[in-house]
């Protein structure tokens, strides 16, 4: 959705530029009836239609050596490459049953930042009477890393639980207030990793709780990748 607004935006910017061009020249004195006159003109001098031509071939070039050195620029601005704060990106979950965190998030960093904040945005989907859907998404601060270097492996806890697993939650030790995982809610989620330029890098995934007595422990997870369908 981002990149079809994007791309409207871009096409429509390009429209909105070009009517503006053509009346500019317009109140210049180059409008319509300049250029038919200006044709005709050219029809009845074949020697003076060959030089014009060949200037305007030249004029063709001209805008189209200038066009492709702006194009890059365009496009980053326009269309943005995906940003990658991390790469080899793992959540590590329900491996067993003695940890206090169930998921864990690892990962290298491929590019160095002052600060690498990482978010978790989850919601938890609810069925009633007459209605069923998402609730409004929850964001919860799981760690603000300073100095980051190229190529340093994180480790950030993504979902906590007490030691006999009676109670779990999104985010660290201090997080449990207000943010509990339910046992039978599916939960869909987002890791956001907001750089020093706030470009995010997200990773989404679905969550569930399951049981302390066979794997997958405490919680399982299902990643984009793990959703694919070939």
């Amino acid at each position: 959705m981002k990149q079809f607004l994007q791309t409207f935006v871009g096409s429509l910017a390009a429209k909105l530029l070009a009517g503006i061009a053509l009346a500019f020249l317009a109140l210049l004195g180059f409008g319509s009836d300049y250029w038919v006159g200006l044709f005709i003109r050219w029809a009845s001098d074949p020697l003076g239609l060959s030089l014009n031509a060949a200037r305007l071939v030249f004029i063709l070039a001209g805008i189209v050596l200038v066009a492709s050195l702006m194009l890059p620029t365009i496009k980053r601005r326009l269309w943005p490459a995906p940003v990658h704060h991390v790469e080899s990106v793992n959540l590590a979950a329900g491996m067993t049953p003695q940890t206090t965190a169930p998921v864990l998030l690892i990962a290298n960093a491929k590019g160095g930042n002052d600060k690498l904040q990482i978010v978790v945005e989850y919601s938890s989907f609810h069925r009633s009477l007459g209605w069923a859907g998402w609730l409004k998404p929850r964001q919860v601060l799981l760690q603000n890393l300073q100095d980051v270097i190229e190529g340093q492996q994180i480790r950030v806890p993504v979902v906590t639980c007490n030691a006999d697993a009676s109670e779990v939650w999104w985010g660290g030790a201090n997080d449990s207030p207000g943010n509990l995982i339910q046992k039978s809610t599916k939960y869909r989620a987002k890791l956001k990793l907001i750089g020093d330029e706030k470009e995010e890098q997200c990773f989404r995934f679905c969550l569930l709780r399951t049981s302390l007595t066979e794997a997958p422990y405490i919680v399982e997870v299902f990643t984009e990748v793990d959703l694919d369908i070939v």
